[in-house]
């Protein structure tokens, strides 16, 4: 199995094995889910804001909204999304949206296990997070692409085959969002997210500042991504300094990288993804014993939530107003985008720079998607401030007085290491990814 299938595992949320191009939305007997692009179009924002709303269900019945956007209304094609207002001021406080990566991870694991008011304990309970990013800031949880998560559609051709087609999709979502919450529509606006989220997240920022939509963006932050395979390769020699891995095992690394980069020059994406995944997971993973590459402290994994278990729950279903639509971490879209994983979104990212704030953040402990890995071709990104960040001094970054990681920062770009973190950053280090996030999004320096 290809390595984004590592990302479901992890928290138990493993894909459904689709034979099928669409999903069988009569598999339970449930209320269809709340659609809400008709309500919007007749008009009728506040009766689609209130069938939104989410009650019963978190702990003080913290204020959200969840439903259904459509994206495509000839394919019935509908992103899932859950909204959380900001704690402090809805109305002038920025509004950021959340996505995870996969291709083809729910949104949903970041809300539930990272960056939301609640987290899943392992038990399937919530638990307030009292580092929660819509602390000072209107969050928005969407399941993207269409097929990830509760996201869907009903014609098995429309699923999105390339990025281009994923921020196109993403564009309309968010037209109709700020449709629907008209009043947000002019706060700060900033995109976030993690890991294959380094490929959507500069899509759809190139796609807006290129005119398809008369909406502004203020920034992007992107943790432990996976924005330029081809010089993110660097495993090698990584795992050798770890003392994962002994002289044999670092040969055959180096030979399967540079074969990868080979496949890469050639235009074989999909060769180059499935060498990649072999490389890791099978030189590596099976002579150091490893299973998970998202924390090199957990060879197999830290116990997680049951989050699929979580969100099929009657009760969560229905508060959440997804109705018959099955929640899936889709290996139906990381197969679509299979071709996709191993190509390049390096020149958008570098037209973005020079356009708005970019935060590219790693945690410290990642072994699929490294700082290590990353922070040459960091270097090497072609924008206006290119020279004066090389030469920039990397700064120590506090929180309180704990060494919370290390930060070079010019002009719009910012290179952050984030100490005793996996890829998951605000998982594993909450209180400092939260210092890390308020400073984005406020434009606060480290100094």
């Amino acid at each position: 199995m290809f390595w984004i299938t590592f990302f479901a595992s992890c928290f138990l949320v493993n894909g459904l094995n689709h034979n099928y191009g669409i999903r069988n939305f009569f598999a339970v007997e449930e209320e269809p889910p709340l659609i809400l692009s008709p309500l919007i179009s007749e008009g009728k924002i506040k009766e689609a804001q209130n069938k939104a709303a989410v009650t019963n269900l978190m702990p003080d019945d913290v204020k959200s909204f969840s439903g259904f956007l459509t994206v495509d209304s000839t394919c019935q094609s509908n992103m899932f999304f859950w909204f959380f207002p900001s704690q402090n001021n809805a109305s002038s406080d920025p509004v950021v949206v959340w996505l995870n990566g996969g291709p083809g991870s729910s949104s949903m694991l970041g809300l539930l296990t990272e960056n939301g008011p609640y987290r899943l304990t392992v038990d399937g309970n919530l638990t307030k997070n009292k580092y929660s990013w819509n602390r000072n800031s209107s969050v928005i949880y969407v399941d993207n692409p269409v097929g990830a998560g509760f996201s869907f559609t009903k014609n098995s051709t429309c699923y999105s085959k390339n990025e281009v087609q994923v921020a196109d999709n993403f564009l309309k979502f968010l037209k109709e969002f700020f449709r629907l919450f008209p009043l947000l529509k002019n706060n700060k606006f900033f995109l976030t997210g993690e890991s294959y989220a380094g490929k959507y997240i500069p899509a759809i920022a190139f796609a807006l500042f290129n005119g398809k939509t008369d909406l502004h963006l203020d920034g992007i932050s992107i943790g432990n991504g996976l924005i330029d395979p081809i010089n993110q390769l660097h495993y090698a020699e990584h795992f050798y300094q770890l003392g994962l891995t002994e002289d044999k095992i670092k040969f055959e690394m180096e030979k399967a990288e540079n074969e990868i980069k080979e496949l890469i020059k050639a235009g074989n994406y999909s060769g180059a993804a499935t060498k990649r995944t072999e490389m890791i997971n099978v030189i590596f993973g099976k002579n150091a014993g490893y299973t998970n590459f998202y924390n090199y402290l957990f060879a197999h994994g830290a116990p997680k939530g049951n989050v699929r278990k979580f969100l099929n729950k009657k009760h969560v279903r229905t508060a959440i107003h997804v109705g018959n639509v099955p929640f899936a971490n889709s290996t139906l879209v990381s197969t679509i985008l299979y071709n996709e994983i191993m190509e390049s979104v390096r020149p958008w990212l570098e037209f973005v720079i020079d356009k708005c704030r970019v935060w590219l953040y790693y945690g410290q402990m990642d072994l699929r998607d490294s700082y290590v890995a990353s922070r040459d071709f960091i270097s090497d990104l072609k924008w206006s401030g290119t020279k004066n960040f090389k030469k920039a001094k990397r700064q120590i970054w506090k929180v309180e007085q704990d060494v919370a990681g290390y930060v070079r920062s010019y002009g719009n770009l910012t290179e952050i290491m984030v100490r005793n973190a996996g890829h998951f950053v605000p998982m594993d280090q909450p209180k400092w990814a939260l210092d890390m996030f308020n400073r984005f999004i406020f434009n606060v320096t480290f100094s």
